[in-house]
């Protein structure tokens, strides 16, 4: 009897797996900031063989920065299209076009605005280049669109929804709006479909309220957003880049929206955070609280990321693999399983207490308390460094003062004698 209960469960097991599917999807952002350099992470992302690949903001750096921390527009079209130009003629890109679907949304570089909003003045003009570079046709209705945001299933069964939202051309930070009134329609709409699984992916980062560094959604907007999935009840998770960096994010409270969320992030194709400041994840550990991650569940250097939908024998989803690669040497630096379950609608008490009602201001003072404590040592040992630097600069000072001082005296009195003479 055993032996054949044993049976049935191999069996069984046996029988689930290969029930499975996997559909693959592939993204990044800030591709090519120095328009030279030479990669083949394309071809290392084209190795898991995805079948979508998503642009998620800065695909080609279209403005300039002709002085250090100072971004300009480029009013030259012609420039434009060239500076699109250098990503698509991407040697690994354009095999990489041929055997993969391109889909996209721009940030603020290749908006052709650092920050941009609705107020940038070239916003058309650079969306219009855009949807060339990523292979829209001229009589899309995107063309016509206040955006680029759209929506498609990547999946023959129509159960996983793609929604792209555009968080630049409608951007409005006087009123706390990212989406604008039309696109808050339409992301209404997508909510009201039969899907089963929605990807949202945007240019900037969706959850986070707690750094004065990156940007992300407002927080009017953000609250806008929840009451949706609250209304619908939908599982959800959220794609973004923009920061130059990796990072998974989970929201801390999921009984104020009454499911778990989780924001997966891959920014820094080939220029990230670590590859241009010095000590970059330390110096962020003290800047970002600990309210939607943990330190190590971000990557300052170059990556991309993959993720994988595995579905069912009734092709419906149930769970998700998301990955963070090096793109150096396509190793895994992240990675984070979800299950189907853990996305849909679960209990909801606004009553109980949640680490965002705290303030802002006293989360981030507890996170430098806690990396000091962390660091102490790091940190003494800097301090220590500092006051030795601060102490042989004040020594040599007097030093090199008294030895002028002295020099001058001795040319006064070499003058006066000359004089006597």
């Amino acid at each position: 009897m055993l032996k054949q209960l044993f049976i049935l469960l191999l069996t069984s097991l046996f029988l689930t797996e290969a029930a499975e599917n996997q559909l693959t999807i592939a993204f990044g952002s800030c591709f090519k900031f120095y328009r030279t350099h030479d990669t083949d992470v394309f071809q290392r992302i084209q190795s898991f063989n995805p079948k979508y690949f998503f642009w998620l903001g800065d695909a080609a750096y279209i403005d300039y920065m002709p002085i250090l921390g100072i971004w300009r527009s480029e009013l030259n079209e012609t420039r434009v299209k060239e500076k699109f130009d250098i990503t698509n003629d991407d040697k690994y890109y354009v095999q990489f076009k041929k055997n993969v679907i391109i889909k996209g949304v721009y940030d603020d570089h290749d908006s052709n605005k650092n920050d941009g909003d609705k107020f940038n003045p070239l916003k058309e003009s650079a969306k219009q280049l855009y949807l060339d570079f990523i292979g829209e046709p001229k009589d899309s209705p995107l063309r016509k669109q206040d955006g680029i945001y759209q929506s498609f299933y990547i999946d023959q069964h129509n159960k996983i929804l793609v929604v792209m939202t555009d968080t630049r051309y409608n951007s409005d930070k006087l009123t706390g709006d990212s989406l604008g009134d039309n696109q808050w329609k339409w992301l209404e709409q997508q909510f009201q479909t039969e899907s089963q699984l929605i990807i949202m992916t945007s240019g900037v980062q969706v959850m986070h309220d707690d750094r004065s560094i990156p940007e992300t959604w407002f927080a009017w907007s953000k609250q806008k957003l929840y009451a949706l999935i609250k209304k619908y009840k939908k599982p959800i998770i959220f794609l973004s880049g923009d920061v130059h960096y990796s990072e998974i994010m989970k929201h801390p409270c999921p009984h104020r929206i009454g499911q778990n969320l989780y924001e997966f992030t891959s920014s820094g194709m080939t220029f990230a955070n670590y590859d241009h400041i010095p000590f970059v994840d330390l110096v962020l550990q003290f800047q970002f609280p600990t309210t939607f991650n943990n330190y190590q569940d971000h990557y300052y250097k170059s990556n991309f990321g993959i993720l994988k939908i595995i579905t069912n024998d009734q092709n419906s989803p149930v769970r998700i693999e998301f990955e963070t690669h090096s793109s150096e040497d396509s190793s895994i630096v992240l990675q984070k399983t979800v299950y189907i379950e853990e996305l849909q609608s679960q209990y909801y008490d606004e009553s109980q207490s949640c680490i965002l009602d705290v303030s802002i201001r006293e989360r981030q003072w507890q996170n430098y308390l806690l990396r000091i404590n962390e660091n102490i040592l790091i940190f003494t040992s800097s301090i220590f460094v500092s006051l030795l630097f601060v102490k042989f600069l004040i020594y040599n000072s007097k030093s090199y003062i008294s030895k002028f001082l002295e020099l001058y005296k001795q040319i006064q009195q070499n003058k006066q004698k000359l004089k006597l003479e």
